[in-house]
């Protein structure tokens, strides 16, 4: 999204592989962007000035201004953006495949840092793909460390960041990621539903129905699909597809895995099914995936 409003209007730089930044300063009137972004890619948006406005398909809406993070890595639940200008920060813009050596070089410099790369998905898949980091502790020195860089540094510093953020989420305590309640939603509900969310991580492979899910909730089956899409930011089809071919992706990159083996493995009965799906989630069949891989 970020990635083609900026395309001809900052100073961008290829970090290292697979990242690349952004540094930009608009001044023309607020202005719509567009809704797209790439499979396996997201965006970090470190915001100095002005604001952006993301609007989701209920109406509902999630801006991101001065001194935040603004980060994305799914826009099918958006019905539009916006941004507010003067509008000038950073923009990180990260492919998660052509970064993978790139994190495992500083995993390893780092002693051997893990970095749950699939928590990390799954919280912001709880978000809608979109969340917001700040004013918090970490982002304040953050900002505080920007301002005092010279423009030449400012886009490494922001990236070297992002894999922080990355780390911070990947490492935080699981009733931090998956018990938090949505507005108005009862804590015992949040985590009566974070513990089905976790039964269907577990079992992608197998039907996962509505009236299943709603009873080991102990919830009726609209109190469910509510109080699911107000902590997760998604419908529950839409999340388990999402999962489902998240997990596919993973499966595809493991080698002696044939097609099938992976259609079963996400829940599809045959491969002519999985492969239709996986084409209309990633833009290409499972087999040219894998080859790209």
């Amino acid at each position: 999204m970020l990635v083609e409003f900026l395309a001809n209007r900052g100073d961008w730089a290829q970090v290292m592989p697979g990242a690349r930044a952004c540094l930009f300063s608009l001044r023309e009137g607020s202005c719509s962007m567009p809704l797209r972004l790439e499979p396996l890619h997201f965006e970090a948006l470190f915001c100095l000035a002005g604001s952006i406005t993301l609007t989701r398909q209920d109406g509902s809406t999630l801006t991101a201004g001065a001194r935040q993070v603004l980060l994305l890595t799914d826009l099918s639940d958006l019905a539009g953006a916006r941004a507010e200008t003067p509008l000038e920060g950073v923009l990180v813009a990260v492919d998660a495949r052509g970064a993978r050596e790139s994190l495992k070089t500083i995993c390893g410099l780092l002693g051997g840092l893990t970095l749950d790369t699939g928590r990390v998905r799954m919280w912001m898949a709880g978000r809608g793909g979109c969340a917001v980091e700040g004013a918090t502790d970490w982002s304040r020195a953050a900002f505080a460390d920007l301002d005092r860089l010279p423009h030449s540094e400012q886009a490494r510093w922001c990236v070297w960041k992002s894999v922080e953020l990355l780390y911070r989420l990947s490492a935080q305590d699981e009733q931090e990621t998956d018990a938090l309640p949505g507005p108005f939603l009862d804590r015992n509900i949040a985590r009566s539903l974070a513990k089905t969310r976790r039964y269907m991580e577990e079992h992608l492979d197998e039907p996962l129905t509505i009236s299943t899910l709603s009873r080991r909730a102990c919830l009726s089956a609209t109190a469910f699909k509510a109080g699911f899409r107000r902590l997760y930011g998604l419908p529950v089809h839409t999340w388990l597809r999402q999962r489902r071919m998240e997990r596919a992706a993973e499966l595809l990159c493991t080698p002696g895995l044939n097609l099938e083996e992976v259609a079963k493995a996400v829940g599809y009965s045959s491969v002519s099914q999985f492969a239709a799906a996986f084409r209309q989630w990633y833009g290409l069949p499972p087999g040219q995936y894998r080859k790209n891989v």
